[in-house]
C-alpha cells in the first residue's frame, strides 16, 4: 500500500443499503454520502489510482435511518446492517463489485472503473442525484444508485 493511502482518514458520512422489495428501480445498491464523505471517499480513490497498486482501505458507514433510504422513497431498506465498507483497489480489475462479508461490505474496484465511481461521488457532493453507475461494460450487473 502507498504511503498516501496509508495516510488517508475518512471524514464526513457515507451510506449504503439495499432495498428489501425489489423491481426494476429498487435493484442493486444504493448509495449516499454528505458532501465531505463523497469529497474523502473520492480523494481516498484518486489516492489509490495514483499509487498504481493494491491497496485498501476500511471506513466506517452511518446508520441508514428512514430519512436515508426515504430520499428515493422505495420503503424500508433489507434488514442487512452494515457497520464498515472495506474498498479493495485492484489496478487490473475491469469491473466494480460489492459483497457482504459479515457485518462489513466489500467494494473492489480498478483502475478501468475507478473513474466512474468517483465521478457519481462528485456529482453526489455538487447536489445531484437520483443517477446510477454500470459495474461493468456489459450493463448485466445491478446498477449503483445514488441518492
Amino acid at each position: 500500500m502507498t504511503m498516501d493511502v496509508a495516510a488517508w482518514q475518512q471524514a464526513g458520512h457515507l451510506y449504503v443499503w439495499r432495498y428489501a422489495i425489489l423491481n426494476r428501480s429498487r435493484r442493486g445498491w444504493h448509495f449516499h454520502a454528505d458532501r465531505v464523505g463523497c469529497e474523502s471517499v473520492a480523494d481516498l480513490i484518486d489516492r489509490m489510482v495514483a499509487g498504481g497498486e493494491p491497496s485498501h482501505r476500511t471506513l466506517v458507514l452511518g446508520s441508514v435511518t428512514p430519512e436515508t433510504w426515504a430520499l428515493p422513497n422505495f420503503g424500508p431498506p433489507k434488514g442487512d446492517r452494515f457497520a464498515r465498507l472495506r474498498i479493495e483497489y485492484w489496478p487490473g480489475q475491469e469491473t466494480l463489485g460489492i459483497e457482504p462479508v459479515e457485518d462489513r461490505l466489500v467494494l473492489g474496484l480498478g483502475a478501468k472503473r475507478a473513474p466512474f465511481l468517483r465521478a457519481a461521488l462528485i456529482d453526489l457532493s455538487i447536489g445531484q442525484n437520483d443517477f446510477g453507475i454500470a459495474p461493468s461494460d456489459d450493463r448485466h450487473g445491478d446498477p449503483w444508485m445514488f441518492w
